[in-house]
């Protein structure tokens, strides 16, 4: 395995489940001196608070299941029943009934106030226009020709843009499932979510999940217990950089040690560097979005009373100027409150053509701070923060980005495989999913 962040140790995890033979050693290289990628967590405020992810989604098997194997069940807390928001000249409490961001109800999204009465009306004509193409496989473009540029903007956009660091005017609908099959299931896409919504297993389960110390004690639990079972097949190598992948003899050279098959669990930017040639050339090709956390402390005198029972909020593209959502980490989280009543909020910035590579961190301080007290009508002091910077974080999937992923999978040369978030998903279900695949794929073609 190259690469130790959650998609490579849920690969490792299940290539060393999948087989048995006693000989077949497991190894995971990684640069770092840590493993768990861009699942990290430090103490701030005298709280474990995540630098990246802060939560994963529950309602798919992949990474509660793989939590559950390595013993971390017991630890996973939901978040509160604090309610996100989307600014838009204000705080608007987001609808309940909407399919990221796609309404089921236009009662819901007129109460809300999101839609000027012209964007409802708009709104209201995806129940008699024909079917929409989706041959562009283009998630913005569908979204606006079914409901228009403010459904689009203030709803799907601002949810799905959020969680993709993503303008979704140049995304892949296919990238989306949840979206893909509303939009490929029937011809109105406010009738089609209501059934889809309908025929739902309802559930009070919570929709997202975390180990209480955070994020990256999840990929710590994996890495302990592949140790724990593993550990005469298992080998990690942190701190160590792998800069060519060589054929020798049916097998493959990485760092003077001959393997039957390689994992790659990088980003495509990062693979493209190892493979080379027209596959490098290809993965090269692949945009990426830079994004940063600010992490900032609010003294309890200084926190407004309309924020209460919130857990943050979205901003639209339309009204952005650097933060694209703030998440009221004290309010979403009940055990990540500080002792003196302070309020610890984390700040996003950046996204698909909202470069922030130009500043530097007292730069990112400013603008977070300016953008969130704009918002918010009061003076928020950012001096207790802190900046987490992730470049080349989210891979942007543009139209068709599953075509070339599988015409990429398809060039590769017998026992390789790529995976993780830059090619069949995005956030921690995925990449689990994904690493687990790989290694699938890797012992069948093994054993033949």
């Amino acid at each position: 395995m190259i690469g130790g962040g959650i998609t490579g140790l849920a690969a490792a995890h299940e290539l060393l489940t999948c087989t048995s033979d006693s000989d077949d050693v497991v190894v995971v290289y990684e640069g770092d001196d840590r493993v768990g990628g861009k699942l990290r967590t430090s103490q701030f405020a005298g709280l474990d608070v995540d630098e990246g992810a802060d939560a994963f989604l529950t309602r798919v098997p992949h990474a509660v299941d793989l939590a559950r194997v390595v013993g971390l069940s017991e630890e996973l807390v939901a978040p509160t029943s604090a309610r996100a928001a989307i600014w838009h000249r204000r705080l608007h409490e987001i609808p309940n009934d909407l399919m990221l961001g796609v309404p089921t109800s236009m009662l819901a999204v007129a109460r809300s106030g999101l839609l000027s009465p012209l964007g409802l009306s708009r709104a209201a004509l995806d129940v008699v226009l024909p079917k929409t193409s989706i041959r562009d496989d283009n998630l913005g473009r569908w979204v606006q020709r079914r409901f228009g540029r403010e459904v689009h903007d203030r709803l799907v956009d601002a949810l799905v843009g959020s969680i993709y660091g993503a303008d979704t005017i140049n995304f892949s609908l296919a990238a989306v499932p949840q979206l893909s099959t509303l939009a490929t299931s029937g011809r109105s896409g406010l009738r089609t979510s209501r059934k889809l919504k309908a025929n739902t297993t309802q559930t009070t389960a919570a929709i997202f999940g975390a180990p209480r110390t955070g994020m990256e004690t999840f990929a710590q639990a994996i890495l302990s217990d592949v140790e724990h079972r593993y550990s005469v097949r298992f080998r990690l190598c942190t701190g160590t950089t792998v800069t060519s992948i060589d054929a020798d003899g049916g097998q493959w050279r990485i760092n003077d040690e001959q393997f039957d098959g390689v994992v790659i669990a990088l980003p495509a930017h990062l693979a493209a560097r190892l493979l080379g040639g027209s596959l490098g050339q290809q993965l090269d090709e692949f945009e990426c979005a830079d994004v940063a956390i600010v992490t900032a402390r609010i003294p309890q005198d200084e926190w407004p009373d309309r924020c209460q029972s919130r857990s943050g909020y979205l901003v639209p593209k339309s009204v952005q100027r650097a933060v694209t959502a703030v998440s009221f980490t004290s309010q979403k989280w009940a055990h990540l409150q500080p002792d003196d009543g302070s309020q610890v909020i984390r700040i996003s910035l950046g996204r698909d053509g909202l470069p922030i590579g130009e500043f530097d961190n007292a730069g990112l301080v400013s603008l977070a701070a300016e953008d969130v007290s704009s918002h918010l009508g009061i003076a928020i002091d950012c001096s207790s923060s802190r900046v987490t910077r992730w470049k080349d974080a989210f891979t942007q999937y543009r139209p068709h980005h599953h075509v070339k992923v599988a015409s990429i999978a398809a060039q590769l040369p017998p026992m390789i495989e790529l995976a993780g978030s830059s090619y069949r998903g995005i956030g921690i279900p995925a990449c689990v999913a994904d690493g687990q695949r790989a290694a699938r794929h890797l012992a069948s073609a093994g054993s033949r």
